[in-house]
């Protein structure tokens, strides 16, 4: 098949990298497909995405209920006289997440539109309904980062209040359309082998359908310093109270730590809710004056973050990739990861894997890196080692342009198959 330079439709129902991994995604992988010499186009929801100048960016708008202060009030009457505006609303305003499914029709009018300027076209995780019809269209691949079902199972378990479940469930509603959507694409991707079990397993898919591909780290911005860290520093993450990413385990194990290592602190990168759980957490230990929470960090903040710290340490119960592990690795420190989904396959031999959940673990791991500095050196070598190796967004991009190419060919045999 003749390799022409493609035309690049990236698809995302809300890109800013402020929503996490998704926006990341969009941003790194936009940059490394247009370095290979494709033209990509980025069509997203708000917020949205941050990326380089030279790519061009649809911005399809929506009631972006989730920026304003008052959701219910904060909306033009006329903006309701849409249907879909007004299930928007309705659903934001009763406990729903519906960005995904109300992106999904104006998706698709944006691509009945414009479908002759693109050659395929590749869902960010918006796993609307709309795309089983748009594949018949367009050769389509859909990332699915991890089964969201994995969020729901952790944010249940999380609590015993029968109301608080309900409005669990109520915010994943989506999920039950993102499993039949699922069942009907030709080509996923997952960005690691861990994410291809669960999807398996979670949206009962065929293997055969699902590829792996794993994400990139900006070696560009993540990399070792020549300044010194700072002896006893720990660098955890955080992510709005969710239960998830563990750090309930973090905090409950740095009193433990504290006692071995007085001098030692705990930095967290991004923000908890005032007055949540996490926060009476915090002050039931006393440890209010000894945790030092971080966000909206510049890329060179968030180096430093990195790079000034002794070990970072990621408890959460589990992560499709993990991007603070290879960001760790990248920047030449040694991470305590627990084994929550990809975390342990991302950190290989480059880290200290341990059992999800358990806080007295973590002091273990922890007092063994405070204590060998020799094995702490043998850990970041090798994972300096292991980011240049497996985790880049050009071998991502490469990866990816051999895939869409499977998929334009597939595309246009199905077409002729038919007439």
């Amino acid at each position: 098949m003749n390799k022409k330079k493609l035309k690049i439709g990236l698809i995302t129902y809300r890109g800013n990298p402020s929503s996490g991994g998704q926006g990341i995604y969009i941003n790194y992988l936009s940059r490394a497909l247009s370095n290979l010499g494709h033209e990509v186009t980025v069509i997203s929801g708000p917020p949205y995405p941050e990326i380089r100048k030279n790519i061009k960016l649809v911005k399809i708008p929506s009631l972006d209920l989730f920026s304003k202060k008052n959701k219910f009030l904060d909306v033009k009457f006329s903006e309701l006289l849409s249907l879909n505006n007004l299930k928007e609303w309705i659903s934001a305003n009763t406990g729903g997440f519906p960005e995904p499914h109300t992106f999904g029709p104006r998706l698709e009018k944006f691509i009945e539109e414009n479908a002759g300027q693109f050659d395929v076209i590749h869902d960010n995780q918006t796993l609307c309904k709309e795309l089983i019809s748009l594949q018949q269209k367009l050769p389509l691949v859909t990332t699915i980062h991890h089964p969201i079902t994995k969020d729901l199972e952790f944010q249940l378990k999380s609590t015993n209040d029968f109301f608080l479940k309900l409005l669990i469930k109520r915010w994943h509603s989506f999920i039950p359309t993102q499993i039949k959507v699922a069942k009907k694409l030709k080509k996923i991707v997952v960005p690691s082998e861990s994410s291809r079990k669960d999807v398996v397993m979670d949206f009962s898919l065929k293997e055969a359908s699902i590829e792996v591909v794993h994400n990139g780290i900006d070696l560009s911005f993540f990399y070792p310093s020549e300044k010194p860290y700072e002896d006893y520093k720990i660098l955890s993450i955080a992510s709005s109270d969710v239960p998830m990413k563990g750090l309930d385990f973090m905090i409950k194990a740095f009193p433990k730590i504290k006692k071995n290592y007085p001098k030692a602190k705990l930095s967290v990168l991004g923000k908890i809710r005032e007055e949540g759980h996490t926060e009476r957490l915090i002050n039931s230990l006393d440890l209010k004056d000894d945790i030092n929470f971080v966000s909206d960090l510049s890329h060179s903040e968030l180096r430093e973050q990195y790079c000034s710290s002794h070990i970072v340490v990621i408890p959460s119960l589990y992560e499709g990739f993990g991007f603070a592990a290879a960001e760790a690795m990248a920047c030449g420190v040694p991470a305590v990861v627990s084994d929550g989904g990809s975390l342990k396959e991302i950190i290989g031999e480059a880290g200290k894997v341990i059992v999800p959940g358990d806080e007295n673990a973590i002091v273990e791991a922890v007092n063994e890196l405070f204590s060998y500095e020799d094995l702490r050196k043998n850990i970041v070598a090798k994972g300096i080692s292991r980011v240049k190796d497996k985790f880049t967004w050009h071998n991502a991009a490469l990866k990816l342009e051999n895939i869409y190419y499977q998929v334009i060919e597939n595309h246009a045999n199905n077409k002729y198959s038919k007439t």
